[in-house]
């Protein structure tokens, strides 16, 4: 019988969701950390999952690196992989003496993070927190600080040369952002301890815990300031309450979930593994439960307009500023900051959303929100809104209300009065064209329609998706195909009449007229 390695990671997949927790979301996410695989089945995908409310409170308050797996996991792993191969060749004097126990230990957890890479399905997030670990500890094999921009530097060089794209993406961007600005900012941030005499070992406990929590406080604070210019860029949400929820549920992944997950893997050849499981079921459950609870608080999740360009550029460069320099010089990254906060406080939000086949659109209303006319599906829906901070969901019956809707089509009045209509019957154009100052359809409009802008079927062919921003001089139209466009009004109201054309004369009846012989042309040329 051939052996398929796929359902053999299947079959271990199903045996850690039955183990840990079975039935239950919490079972699923152990599956899903070690293999990959949400729950050992091939025909069930992460969807479901996802879907899961104590899911999604996972992703948004515990960020998303606590439930997908990234470098927070390839770090725990790797490191409970050096640890445990130094602690036991530490246990021989004659080895710890004699051998390099702490570069052993990073060949020993250099294996082990590219096996769990492996193992856990080697997808683009987890390769590049795998060349991020590998850097790492390839430095404490050349004796050099494991942890400094150098070192950073030279993963992020190894990343781009294996995929450019990654640049633009929000993986690449919000973790080097996070782990740079905690290189330069965690040290200057430390617990600075007061010389003293011999301390109880009360005093000692006292002193390690409030050391590690205020380190935790630090790390997380850091790292949610540093990546707050990129997720409000690219998933227009913030997450207030981020740094309660981390500080709570990264101890217990730390120090239970991760370390117990690697030795579940070792202990399941020779079925020893259900113990390990079941302590680490309870340990994700109990993360989750402090998601949801930390989920509950009012404004856990703020929806805040998208970032224009500009903002995001001067953020990103007062992070290099902060992060590049060795001196006081970093501090100039304020200026750059300043700018940013600046622009991002003023966002320019687009007037008239447009699906790319004209299904359905979102036209700001005069009230100042975005009203729904047409049938988009709710996921465009979603993106539509969040661009635009509003955090009603697809299904909120107040984005319809603000449209005059009949079996023709939907007409909305903008704050500006201006009319724009959604023609669902080609008898509406007769009315349409003469009122309206855009025209959105799926239909193939009059070529006399005198509306200064019409989108119809061949206008969002060329086009594709589609944002009007309307100014009182001109619109500005962005297209996924076209790109930017401004057209000034006059303009779109001088091209889009209809060309004047003489109606034909009738003919009438000429008057006999006696003309010389020489003067009556008989067809032949002069």
């Amino acid at each position: 019988m051939e052996l398929n390695p796929r359902h053999c990671h299947d079959r271990f997949a199903a045996a850690i969701n039955a183990l840990a927790r079975p039935k239950q979301i919490p079972g699923r996410i152990p599956a899903l950390w070690i293999t990959g695989h949400p729950q050992g089945q091939c025909c069930q995908s992460f969807g479901a999952l996802e879907r899961s409310s104590q899911v999604q409170y996972a992703c948004r308050l515990t960020a998303d690196h606590i439930v997908s797996i990234s470098g927070l996991h390839m770090v725990l792993a790797a490191g409970t992989f050096f640890w445990l191969v130094r602690a036991f060749l530490a246990l021989s004097p004659r080895l710890a003496l004699l051998w390099p126990v702490k570069k052993i230990a990073a060949v020993a957890a250099m294996i082990g993070a590219t096996a769990y890479c492996i193992f856990s399905g080697s997808d683009v997030a987890t390769e590049r927190s795998l060349i991020m670990t590998l850097v790492m500890f390839g430095a404490v094999l050349v004796d050099r600080p494991a942890l400094s921009l150098r070192n950073l530097s030279i993963a992020a060089l190894i990343v781009l040369a294996r995929e450019p794209e990654a640049l633009l993406g929000p993986s690449f961007q919000m973790s080097f952002g996070a782990v740079a600005a905690m290189m330069t900012l965690v040290p200057l941030m430390q617990w600075r301890r007061a010389k003293a005499g011999p301390a109880m070992l009360i005093d000692k406990v006292l002193s390690w815990a409030g050391r590690s929590a205020f380190g935790l406080v630090t790390t997380t604070l850091v790292a949610s300031l540093a990546t707050a210019p990129f997720a409000a860029y690219h998933f227009q949400s913030l997450n207030p309450y981020g740094l309660i929820g981390n500080a709570l549920a990264l101890p217990l992944v730390s120090l239970v979930v991760m370390p117990a997950a690697v030795l579940g893997v070792l202990a399941y050849p020779f079925g020893l593994d259900a113990p390990v499981w079941n302590v680490m079921g309870i340990a994700v459950a109990k993360v989750l439960d402090v998601s949801a609870w930390v989920g509950g608080f009012s404004g856990s999740t703020v929806v805040v307009p998208a970032l224009g360009t500009g903002a995001l550029a001067f953020l990103s460069v007062s992070l290099l500023v902060l992060t590049i320099p060795a001196s006081d010089f970093r501090w100039l990254a304020l200026i750059p900051a300043g700018a940013g906060l600046a622009f991002a406080a003023t966002p320019h939000r687009y007037d008239i959303y447009v699906d790319r086949d004209g299904a359905g659109a979102a036209i700001r209303n005069g009230l100042g929100e975005l009203t729904l006319v047409g049938k988009p599906s709710d996921f465009v829906v979603e993106q539509w809104l969040r661009a635009d901070g509003d955090g009603r969901r697809s299904d909120d019956a107040s984005l319809r209300q603000a449209a005059r809707c009949d079996r023709l089509g939907c007409v909305v009045e903008m704050e500006t009065q201006r009319a724009i209509a959604f023609v669902h019957e080609f008898s509406a154009f007769g009315d349409d064209c003469h009122r309206a100052a855009i025209i959105i359809t799926r239909l193939d409009a009059p070529s006399n329609c005198g509306a200064p802008v019409v989108l119809d079927r061949k206008a969002l062919a060329e086009r594709g998706a589609t944002a009007i921003r309307l100014n009182p001089e001109a619109a500005e139209i962005q297209s996924v195909k076209k790109g930017r466009e401004v057209l000034p009004w006059m303009a779109m109201a001088k091209a889009s009449l209809p060309p004047t054309r003489e109606r034909p004369r009738l003919a009438r009846p000429v008057p006999e007229q006696d003309l010389p012989e020489e003067e009556i042309s008989t067809g032949e040329p002069d």
